[in-house]
């Protein structure tokens, strides 16, 4: 197996195998030398420190907006300023001040990440690294979710903790990483600190929300406590018809036997409908909206669907534990295990095309009716994971030595039954409702899709004389994937995939706070479905070389960060480019994508927070069974930033009051990955979707249990849309949203 991989990949894996190894076998070595030179001398004083009781954890809350640890990077505890990799942590209390209520919201201030801006509220579109939107980046508890071909699981703002993103590929800890990166929903856990809160939301578009969130101490010695976090919201969008209603609940009961035992059993359910609509716009046209129309601009307000027949409605389910055993001094033991479940019902009568002249009454303008077609998805995920992790730590004199192996599994199952038909047209820019829709009498697509992994992986830090940090990590896996269909005849096909995959980076931690680093990593990610035809899909294979600084200043709070990042991926998927497979996909090629980040998170003063972030990216299309080598992939612009301050003004027994303002830039993409060569006239559907400058504001005032935050987005309610080829949607309006906390 090794043999057959390329040799920039062997190379990698190679050093990472033998960087592994030795510094296992160092420091085994010097931690039988140090108990030996303990033995030899006399025995000193037993000297010790109180640990701060509000000390970070990597798992654990954050209070501010920025942290200083993780325990996505590497499974373990760790400073971010010794992991050789970007990563970006976005606090509960950054996510309650913005009053962020779904992913694309909690990511917009974080570099590397583009989100697509449309209304949709039936998955949290974004990209990483100018890599396309995928489902394999999202986990929950640093565990896979489970998605359907159109109902990907989704986390509930209000009950995390923290979301952090890490950029690049990542296979050798979690196995399924794509190249740009992943990120994970850390949600709220039980407590020994009595919490309660409960949380009222008014805004634009009728948004009525309400939540609470109560926790602590079951017994007078604290070995049970409990948490339960829930939120209901009726709220409508700024397109017809399209909702935005959501029921969440989440309990959660911990164990703590001992110091050296904790169980926690933790659930929740999610149930998302979006009204009498597809969750969207329903594909409206770009000729109205991106380009030009001699019957005017599309409203955004409008809906392309029919509502009489459109509906999204998805439900999740998820339970599990985690438990964490401490062994001995040396030795601890952590498991995670979940069962989620993702169904979902949805159909929707959706944009096609205009209507051809030739087939419109005498004296009709042209580009005015607009053909749809009736397509319904009905299906469910169902996934089965589990991560086991045993993990040692030796200390000697100038050195320090963290050791993880894990072996985890994962079993995942779809079984959706899909259905395109014939609709009727509808004047697009004065739409009126009530056509007849109807799904098909028989499915287009009924399959179902099983994917079992067992991965197998080592990761080594090792810290020598207080500064040098390295990190290094091997994982194998062993992928089978299944597929079966029974149309137009029952077949079923299987892929067994095998792959090794590694990272390997240094960080020199200075006294003054500056942590440079370097590091190379390569990625694996198995790939659901099939094409058209049946052929079960490859992998995605990657590889990533980064350099970076972190600082870290001793006189405030704030960390700062820097990367420059190189990553190839092949066997990419993209959209079939035969018109009469709207919906499959084949395997197209490879990207690059080299880029930029900057991030700054900082509490400058007592008073005046800080957020910002820029990111530059070279995305490239550099291998194609089409005719757009060298194009940019479709909706990532070269450059993006964001910023944000916050003041806040100490009034004494008054309380506190705050204001803040914030920038979001997102730079111009191209609407398609295109068809074009070198000389030829580029394609109608080939154009450029223009920049956006987007301002917020927001105020916030407290005194005593409560607290009032009124956030406004996009304040010069500018029409922002998101375009593919000959679709578009538009994006969110201005926004306001008026909470008010209550904590006692």
């Amino acid at each position: 197996m090794f043999r057959r991989l390329p040799p920039s990949r062997q190379r990698v894996l190679t050093v990472a195998i033998t960087a592994t190894l030795g510094s296992l076998s160092a420091s085994t070595a010097l931690a039988a030398e140090t108990a030996a030179n303990a033995e030899s001398q006399q025995a000193l004083p037993e000297v010790r420190v109180k640990a701060n009781a509000e000390r970070e954890e990597g798992r654990g809350p954050v209070s501010g907006v920025v942290a200083k640890r993780t325990a996505t990077a590497t499974k373990t505890d760790t400073p971010i300023a010794e992991v050789p990799q970007a990563i970006s942590v976005i606090t509960k209390d950054e996510i309650v001040l913005r009053g962020a209520s779904n992913l694309k919201e909690v990511l917009a201030y974080t570099p590397g990440v583009t989100p697509v801006l449309a209304v949709d509220n039936r998955e949290d579109h974004v990209t990483f690294r100018g890599f396309a939107f995928d489902w394999n980046s999202f986990f929950i508890d640093g565990l896979a979710t489970p998605a359907t071909t159109y109902g990907l699981a989704r986390g509930e703002a209000y009950g995390l903790e923290r979301v952090e993103v890490l950029h690049g590929a990542s296979a050798s800890l979690f196995g399924q990483n794509p190249a740009g990166g992943m990120v994970n929903l850390v949600t709220k856990k039980p407590t020994t600190t009595p919490i309660r809160e409960l949380q009222f939301t008014i805004g634009s578009n009728q948004r009525r929300e309400g939540a609470f969130d109560f926790g602590g101490p079951l017994s007078a010695t604290g070995d049970w406590s409990y948490r339960v976090t829930g939120l209901v919201r009726k709220a409508d969008t700024d397109v017809e018809y399209v909702r935005d209603d959501r029921t969440f609940i989440a309990p959660a009961l911990t164990w703590s036997p001992s110091a050296a035992t904790k169980l926690t059993v933790l659930a929740h359910y999610i149930n998302d409908d979006l009204g009498h609509s597809g969750g969207t716009s329903a594909f409206l046209p770009a000729s109205g909206i991106a380009r030009p129309n001699a019957n005017g601009v599309i409203d955004r307000e409008t809906n392309g669907g029919e509502p009489g027949f459109d509906m999204y409605r998805k439900e999740q389910t998820s339970v599990g534990y985690d438990l964490d055993q401490r062994l001995s001094d040396t030795w601890s033991f952590r498991q995670a295990l979940r069962f989620r479940s993702v169904r979902l019902s949805y159909q929707t009568a959706y944009g096609l095309s205009y209507v051809p002249t030739a087939s419109l009454p005498v004296g009709t303008p042209a580009n005015l009716f607009y053909n749809r077609g009736a397509f319904g998805s009905f299906g469910r995920t169902e996934m089965a994971t589990l991560d086991n992790q045993f993990n040692a730590h030796w200390t000697g004199a100038d050195w320090d030595h963290n050791l993880l192996l894990g072996l985890d599994l994962r079993n995942s199952t779809l079984r959706e039954v899909r259905y395109f038909g014939a609709g009727s047209p509808i004047n697009i820019f004065d739409p009126v409702y009530g056509q007849p829709f109807a799904l098909p009498a028989n499915p287009d697509t009924d399959q179902q899709i099983g994917m079992r992994q067992i991965g197998l992986y080592a990761q080594s830090q090792l810290k020598f004389a207080q500064q040098f940090v390295l990190t290094t990590g091997l994982r194998v896996d062993d992928v089978r994937t299944t597929f079966n269909t029974p149309l137009p005849v029952s077949t079923t096909k299987e892929r067994n995939e095998q792959a090794l995959t590694g990272r390997i980076g240094f960080s020199y931690v200075s006294p003054i706070g500056v942590t440079p680093y370097i590091s190379l990593a390569s990625g694996f990610t198995p790939t659901s479905g099939a094409d058209f035809n049946g052929n079960l899909f490859k992998a995605r294979k990657s590889e990533q070389a980064e350099i970076g600084v972190k600082y870290e200043p001793k006189r405030f709070n704030a960390l700062f960060t820097a990367a420059l990042f190189d990553t190839t991926q092949t066997n990419v998927l993209t959209r079939d480019p035969d018109p009469t497979h709207p919906f499959y996909q084949v395997q197209q090629g490879e990207y690059r994508s080299r880029g930029l980040e900057l991030e700054a998170k900082g509490e400058l003063t007592k008073s005046l927070q800080l957020i910002g972030s820029y990111t530059r990216l070279k995305p490239e299309i550099t291998e194609s069974n089409s005719f757009n080598v060298g194009n940019r992939p479709r909706g990532i612009p070269l450059e993006s930033f964001a910023a944000r301050l916050d003041y806040t003004i100490r009034l004494g027994s008054a309380g506190a009051l705050g204001f803040n303002a914030g920038l979001q830039h997102i730079g111009s993409s191209p609407s398609s990955d295109g068809a074009r060569t070198s000389g030829s006239v580029a394609p109608a559907n080939y154009y450029t979707v223009p920049a956006f400058d987007l301002v917020n504001v927001g105020a916030h005032y407290e005194i005593g249990a409560f607290r009032w935050i009124l956030n406004i987005t996009n304040v010069e309610d500018k029409k922002t849309y998101d375009c593919w080829a000959a679709k578009c949607w538009y994006g969110p309006g201005r926004d306001a949203r008026l909470t008010m906390l209550v904590r006692w």
